[in-house]
């Protein structure tokens, strides 16, 4: 431990008396600060209120930041909300719009499904008739020669295009065209037309014409029908004379028979062209024409 000195006390007199209770009177009196102001000094006291009005006026003016914060937050928070409304509003017009145009989507779905579906049993329904007719009414009768057959096979041909339900042998207006090129001839429309009286538009599904109706027209385009001529195959022929030296190539040709037009069998088509192919496989058409024409 340190040493300590020892001070010795003065003597008191009678001034020191005083000055002892005075002393005494300034350590026992009360204080308005309490007992711990005793030992704070003034300007210790000074200084400590001036640091709390400075803590205080931060305090007040990071509030006041806070506050202004707050606001600005609250201003984007309610611009948030009414876009998102605003979205909301336009998902479900989306949604809306989505739920028509599927709508849409599915009646056009189902009305061309229905169309496919009429025109395959169209198609089939075709293919059949075609068939027997080929079957039943020989091709060169019929579609080449053009020459009579017998009536019977005639009323058997009108019958495959009879759609009404019990069978009448009635066809419309708009399929005697169709029959009659299944029978081998080769009317325009405007010739079609001619011969029925030229019916309304409106009338060509609706007017019936049955067989004993039909055969007079038959018979009239069997009368008038036309011949081709020599220039006519002979231009016909010419598109198929790539070099324009008058001659083609019989492989082209024969092609050209077997699967273009009124199709011929290749029997057919090889007892046609029997020695008319010169060493190079090649046929003079002009002499093929006058060929076929007269005989």
């Amino acid at each position: 431990m340190p040493n300590r000195k020892w001070i010795k006390p003065k003597a008191l007199g009678k001034d020191s008396h005083q000055t002892q209770g005075n002393a005494y009177q300034t350590m026992t009196s009360p204080s308005p600060h309490g007992d711990c102001d005793r030992f704070i000094p003034p300007n210790s006291r000074k200084s400590s209120s001036s640091a709390l009005s400075e803590l205080l006026l931060d305090i007040t003016t990071k509030m006041d930041q806070n506050l202004e914060l707050i606001s600005a937050m609250d201003k984007k928070l309610t611009a948030l909300i009414d876009h998102m409304d605003r979205l909301e509003r336009l998902m479900t017009h989306l949604g809306q719009s989505t739920a028509q145009v599927d709508s849409l989507a599915w009646r056009q779905q189902d009305e061309i499904q229905k169309c496919v579906e009429h025109l395959l049993q169209e198609n089939h329904h075709l293919a059949a008739r075609v068939e027997q007719l080929e079957r039943q009414v020989p091709a060169t009768n019929l579609r080449v020669l053009g020459l009579p057959v017998e009536e019977e096979e005639f009323k058997e041909a009108f019958g495959l295009f009879d759609r009404t339900p019990t069978g009448a042998m009635q066809i419309t207006y708009a399929q005697c065209g169709d029959v009659l090129r299944a029978l081998g001839h080769n009317p325009t429309n405007a010739e079609v037309l001619k011969v029925l009286g030229k019916p309304k538009p409106e009338e060509m599904n609706t007017k019936m014409l049955d067989f004993e109706t039909f055969l007079p027209i038959l018979q009239h385009f069997t009368r008038n029908k036309e011949q081709g001529t020599f220039e006519d195959f002979v231009e016909g022929l010419r598109v198929f004379d790539k070099e324009g030296n008058g001659m083609v190539m019989g492989a082209e040709l024969r092609h050209v028979l077997v699967t273009l037009g009124e199709k011929m069998t290749e029997s057919e088509v090889e007892q046609l062209m029997a020695g008319q192919e010169d060493a190079n496989g090649c046929i003079n058409y002009e002499a093929f024409v006058k060929h076929i024409m007269s005989g």
